[in-house]
């Protein structure tokens, strides 16, 4: 007996069922498509047309006799948009991009037609037997549904026409994430119709992660408002400050982000302040292969984050306050007991970096005290604890938009200048400290002029003395509380008094001269230096063909070890362990090609254990070395080398070598059962005793930006007397009391 159609609210068990058969593949038509000779024949030139509605991109022009498998969108033309055409042939016109390619796509979109469509709240429709799927309403190009495939999503009418969803068969493509599509029915062929309830992501939905994937890439579109989103998801599971909604350059913006989490999928929408939508991402299990660059359209907002990690739950936590900067990314340089100093930078490098800033918080309340806008010219920062101020070095004044370097020295509590110089715009400049001094190194300037060390006084500003720079001699970074000048001069490394440029100690090496590693953008080599911690009285130094760690006030060689041009290490939270990293091949050290790692001990100058594959971030605690190894979390018994736990991942392999090490965004915090690491764009919390992912902490994106691996590592979680400080990638930085986050950890276990 035919039903006729009518509408009603499904029950859950309905839904459930569906969902099943809506999700499972289109019967598969006969693949007879015509040639790309024979179509072009017919075709006719065109110039440009205005798309009036959402409408898809297809890779493949469409016949009748085209496979379902083909009816996938590789992207969404959005209403407004134009696009050039080179040709049209019946219901698809080719359009032509420099970026993107030949592609096709449905001219009915692109006609006033189809500015009438109205979306409806989703429903399962039932189609008759003998029902048609049309491309566009009364297209001649059309297909015959499967008897398998008589229950569709509706989502939009025109007339009396319903536009039903069609999912791709595979959605995954090898670079490019595949859409849904709209194809369109006559009312005349719908049997029956099942309204599905608001709220397709709240939780207890009847309707699947998958089936809501596909609805939100049909329904949800910039500039919606949080209203029609609500109706449409439900209430959220979580609400936090967004990332910055600004294009690189312009003003910041941070709206809010709504998280909807499910245990395999999870869903995050973020508006502007005035409610409007402007992105999403869904989190998703990364499948068999880990990538990270799969390309999900053009319109970079709306994404997929493919994860290699089982998905994890935010964990409701509140700091103890929040501080929101103006610029992308905020990096911890130092703090004293009262004043955490700042740096602010827009993420950007080369032609692409604007904006970058040096500030000051206050420890207590969180407020901002005073900030040095740098923009994009080159800046550095020297915090001084004994006198509590800041030296603040910047090359471009963006007030005045003109390069013009200055050099002040700042008091920390409140931004006043204690004293301050103009430099000659002729030389780039860098500046280092050292006990009560600051140390301004003028490089050569393009003429082959000679590069120019002037000593001043930290407390007037007033020079006390000056030093020609031969080509082979380079200073190197030291901060105010080192007690002197360093300086490399070919094998030769010299402590230098701040007072008169006198030596006071020397060490030579032997073998060739070697670039020291340190100051590479993409790792941490040699020396980790946290922020909050006690500066180190001893320091790791590259000197001809050895390593050597030397005591800064008397130059006293306490260890060494060999350069090998294909090892690298990094040292640990106690002085006589280090990490090193071994990669294969005949050529130089390759950070993608590690084959092996090595806890050292330098005093006993042997390898304790070794690791297969690459072991990073490694900090001690008790009997026990976390690390990053292969890129995941991982616990390591100290003296055997036996990998006790490894953070499970739900991939095989990745696509790269680098896709998992990127995953890692900051040094590990040891807290007394857990541990706190930046993971992906979340700070996780894990478990010591197994390596349990508890969740990621509520609001905090914690990520660096290209190129400031070190800024990132060192700079982004800090942990020192008992508070906890989370710098971000939207500006935030929180400061949390390490015992109330234990107790709330200890309940969610």
């Amino acid at each position: 007996m035919r039903l006729n159609p009518l509408m009603r609210v499904a029950s859950a068990a309905t839904l459930t069922m569906a969902c099943a058969i809506l999700l499972s593949p289109l019967g598969t038509a006969v693949v007879a498509q015509s040639s790309q000779a024979t179509v072009s024949k017919s075709m006719q030139s065109t110039n440009k047309l205005v798309f009036q509605y959402k409408a898809p991109y297809f890779e493949k022009y469409l016949t009748t006799g085209t496979a379902w498998s083909y009816l996938k969108a590789a992207d969404y033309g959005y209403a407004g948009e134009t696009v050039k055409v080179k040709l049209v042939e019946g219901d698809m016109a080719l359009a032509v991009s420099d970026s993107d390619g030949n592609r096709w796509i449905p001219r009915w979109y692109t006609t006033a037609a189809a500015k009438s469509i109205t979306e409806t709240q989703p429903a399962v429709i039932t189609l008759s037997l003998n029902a048609k799927l049309f491309l566009a309403p009364g297209s001649q190009l059309k297909w015959a549904a499967s008897s398998q495939d008589r229950k569709l999503i509706a989502l939009a009418k025109w007339k009396d026409w319903v536009g039903v969803m069609v999912s791709p068969q595979e959605w995954r493509g090898e670079f490019t994430v595949y859409r849904p599509i709209l194809l369109w029915v006559n009312m005349k062929s719908v049997v029956s119709k099942d309204v599905i309830p608001a709220g397709i992501l709240s939780q207890g939905s009847a309707i699947g992660d998958d089936l809501a994937r596909n609805v939100t890439e049909l329904l949800l579109q910039k500039g919606d408002n949080d209203v029609k989103v609500k109706k449409l998801l439900g209430n959220p599971d979580v609400t936090e400050h967004s990332a910055n909604l600004a294009e690189l350059g312009e003003p910041m913006r941070i709206g809010t982000t709504w998280r909807y989490e499910h245990p395999n999928a999870q869903f995050a929408v973020s508006f502007s302040k005035e409610g409007k939508l402007e992105a999403w991402k869904w989190i998703l299990p990364a499948g068999q292969e880990l990538k990270l660059d799969a390309y999900a359209g053009k319109d970079y907002g709306f994404t997929y984050d493919f994860r290699s990690m089982p998905a994890v739950m935010t964990l409701s936590s509140k700091p103890v306050w929040r501080n929101q900067g103006n610029l992308n990314y905020a990096y911890l340089i130092g703090a004293t007991d009262q004043v955490l100093l700042m740096n602010g930078d827009d993420g950007g490098f080369s032609g692409m970096h604007h904006d970058a800033s040096i500030y000051a918080v206050d420890g207590a309340s969180g407020r901002k005290l005073w900030q040095v806008n740098a923009g994009f010219g080159m800046y550095s920062a020297s915090l001084d604890h004994s006198r509590n101020t800041a030296a603040v070095y910047t090359a471009y004044d963006p007030v005045k938009k003109i390069y013009e370097q200055h050099l002040r020295e700042l008091s920390l509590k409140d931004g006043q200048v204690l004293w301050e110089k103009q430099l000659p715009k002729e030389r780039q400049s860098q500046i280092y400290a050292a006990k009560d001094i600051i140390i301004l190194h003028q490089m050569p300037d393009s003429e082959n002029a000679p590069g120019l060390l002037t000593v001043l006084d930290r407390a007037t500003g007033k020079q006390l003395w000056t030093k020609t720079l031969h080509e082979n001699q380079e200073i190197l970074s030291t901060e105010s509380e080192d007690p002197y000048i360093l300086l490399r001069e070919g094998l030769e490394l010299l402590a230098l008094n701040p007072k008169d440029g006198n030596r006071i100690w020397s060490v030579t090496g032997h073998g060739d001269i070697n670039q020291d590693p340190q100051t590479h953008p993409y790792y941490s080599f040699g020396n980790i230096q946290l922020p909050l911690q006690p500066q180190q009285s001893s320091r790791w130094f590259l000197v001809g063909d050895k390593w050597m760690l030397l005591n800064m006030e008397s130059g006293q060689l306490l260890a060494e070890y060999p350069w090998n041009r294909q090892e690298r290490f990094e040292t640990t939270n106690e002085q006589r362990y280090i990490l090193v990293q071994r990669s294969g091949g005949l050529s130089d050290y390759d950070g993608s090609q590690i084959e092996e790692t090595v806890l050292y001990d330098i005093f006993e100058k042997r390898a304790l254990w070794t690791l297969p594959g690459k072991a990073v971030n490694g900090v001690l605690d008790s009997s026990r070395l976390y690390v990053v190894l292969g890129g995941l979390p991982a616990a390591i018994d100290r003296e055997k080398g036996d990998v006790l736990w490894q953070m499970p991942v739900t991939t095989t392999q990745s696509s790269t070598s680098y896709t998992l090490d990127d995953m890692v965004k900051s040094h590990y915090a040891l807290l007394s059962k857990y541990l706190l690491l930046g993971y992906g764009s979340d700070l996780l919390v894990l478990r010591k005793e197994d390596g349990k992912v508890l969740g990621r902490l509520h609001d905090n994106q914690v990520a660096f930006s290209e190129a400031r691996y070190r800024k990132g590592i060192e700079g982004l979680l800090n942990v020192s007397a008992g508070d906890i400080y989370i710098g971000s990638s939207n500006g935030g930085l929180a400061r949390y009391h390490q015992t109330e986050l234990e107790k709330l950890l200890d309940s969610v276990q």
